[in-house]
């Protein structure tokens, strides 16, 4: 049974058994893997330079990758939350539904704001608001 801690923040590490340690550090890695690729492929022009900088192809393999260990990071994530008891399922889905909201009402804000000032927002400025 995993021991939810600072007022449902977070989750003690050490109260998961084994298997979900390895699990954990999977979806950890995979997380900070997609991350990184996310951050070298933001938009057109960052994966333009890198596949001038290193080879041609990175303009399709960047965002490949990305999607890859995005895959791998939400199938961890489910068999995480399938592995766990009914206290975590709910702080796992009062956590999702949180960030989603956060989505939703800075995604709202800076869609209306766009409106008066010369910006334009894109996915990653939304995403950035979980």
């Amino acid at each position: 049974m995993t021991k939810i801690t600072h007022k449902g923040l977070w989750f003690k590490y050490s109260s998961l058994i084994k298997e979900d340690k390895n699990i954990t550090k999977k979806v950890l890695f995979s997380a900070i893997l997609c991350g990184f690729f996310v951050g070298l492929s933001l938009d057109k022009q960052s994966l333009l330079m890198w596949s001038e900088i290193f080879h041609p192809y990175l303009f399709y393999i960047l965002p490949a990758l990305t999607s890859i260990a995005g895959i791998f990071t939400i199938k961890y994530s489910f068999e995480l939350y399938q592995n766990q008891d009914e206290l975590y399922k709910k702080y796992h889905d009062f956590s999702l539904m949180s960030g989603f909201m956060g989505f939703a009402i800075f995604g709202l804000l800076l869609s209306y704001l766009s409106i008066y000032v010369d910006y334009q927002p894109k996915f990653m400025d939304f995403f950035s608001a979980q």
